[in-house]
């Protein structure tokens, strides 16, 4: 060997350090298909319809689609024996003395946008906020999950959080009743496949997980490098979905709103007939009418397919038909929060300090509920004349 030239030495060097890799690569590509379930590159990066992400953390319900499983969710965020993200182990029957708290809402409240360690949520938050404020002994439910709509929202309170006999509801909705906003002229096919399922297991259509690269139709079929591959990079912030460069239309169905009020209607109802006092958060979001470029292309309107003019004033109707359905003393507005970069990840998912604010905002009106409550006196008698449609 050391008779052998330098640059034969270096090509035999060469040579045997690529047999060695391509040995190790073998090795580990065997040692992941024994071991690891399969992964489509193809499909996490929405190039075709494949493994539906949910059916890692959701299981279906018949109530409001689909629902959390027990269990770890991610490295800080846990699911509880009862199926509720981000919240303390509660027990069904509710301890004397105790004010319980359920939040109802989509990934802006589950913290799932981006996931949020169970502590950094702003339901956990407003919890702790208000445990130093009040004599009574406070716990909480956390029942959002991410993409739940009003429509969802209320099918887990009536079928699932009834039970545990909640004493205030906080719902924080906005941005997922836009998906049904495009769909309002076919709402009885709201999530459900052509044949009228639905499907945690298989997706109808691709949904990018991960941002396509250049180097995945190289790397597909091996596990192993798909693997390496999508542990260096990051999922989509927010919500993931169908890509679509579609043109953006300018308006929203207008269909959909009376569809959102219903929906705000037999929330409301459904907590007079369970005794509990029901709160209506305005959603806050970074999508305010003077917004510059380069914040809106954190935004993803494509996700509704209208533009950022549109979502502007879908926002602002949402929040009139809450001033009209809503008593004014039962709504908290949030949205002195929305257009402020710092708060939001993207369009509307709350980052830690995002989170904290909301917190501050939402414990204020309900540590003034309760504090009347524990006082004794008449709680937030309804406003005059204030119509109930």
């Amino acid at each position: 060997m050391n008779r052998l030239p330098r640059k034969k030495k270096i090509l035999f060097g060469c040579i045997t350090s690529c047999l060695s890799a391509f040995v190790a690569l073998l090795a580990l590509e065997f040692f992941v298909r024994v071991t690891r379930p399969s992964m489509d590159l193809y499909g996490l990066t929405g190039r075709i319809a494949g493994v539906n992400p949910m059916s890692e953390w959701a299981v279906a319900d018949a109530f409001c689609a689909y629902r959390t499983k027990p269990g770890q969710y991610s490295e800080d965020k846990t699911v509880n024996s009862q199926g509720f993200l981000s919240t303390p182990e509660i027990s069904l029957e509710k301890p004397e003395g105790t004010v319980r708290i359920v939040f109802l809402g989509g990934s802006s409240t589950a913290g799932t946008g981006r996931n949020l360690a169970d502590t950094d949520t702003w339901p956990w938050q407003t919890v702790k906020m208000i445990r130093g404020q009040v004599r009574h002994r406070i716990d909480f439910i956390n029942a959002a999950v991410g993409g739940y709509s009003s429509f969802e929202s209320f099918g887990r309170l009536w079928s699932r959080v009834r039970h545990f006999a909640p004493d205030i509801v906080v719902v924080y909705h906005g941005w997922n009743e836009m998906y049904y906003f495009n769909k309002a002229d076919n709402i009885v096919s709201w999530r459900t496949l052509q044949d009228g399922s639905w499907s945690i297991a298989q997706t109808s259509k691709p949904i990018a997980v991960y941002s396509p690269r250049w180097i995945d139709p190289l790397v597909r079929r091996s596990q192993a490098l798909t693997r390496i591959r999508i542990r260096l990079s990051r999922p989509q912030s927010g919500e993931v979905g169908s890509p679509s460069d579609a043109p953006l239309n300018t308006d929203f169905n207008h269909d959909g709103l009376p569809i959102w009020r219903t929906n705000l209607k037999l929330i409301r109802e459904a907590c007079d007939v369970l005794g509990a006092r029901l709160f209506v958060a305005k959603q806050a979001t970074l999508i305010v009418p003077d917004l510059p470029d380069d914040e809106r292309k954190r935004c993803r309107y494509d996700y509704h397919g209208f533009d950022h003019d549109a979502h502007v004033r879908a926002f602002l109707e949402i929040y009139r038909i809450i001033d009209e359905e809503i008593l004014g003393n039962s709504i908290i507005d949030v949205t002195p929060l929305s257009g402020r970069p710092e708060c939001f990840f993207d369009h509307i998912h709350p980052t830690p300090d995002g989170c904290l604010e909301i917190a501050k905002i939402v414990s204020d009106s309900l540590v003034t509920y309760i504090r009347e409550l524990e006082n004794g006196q008449q709680v937030n008698p309804p406003d005059e004349g204030k119509p109930r449609r």
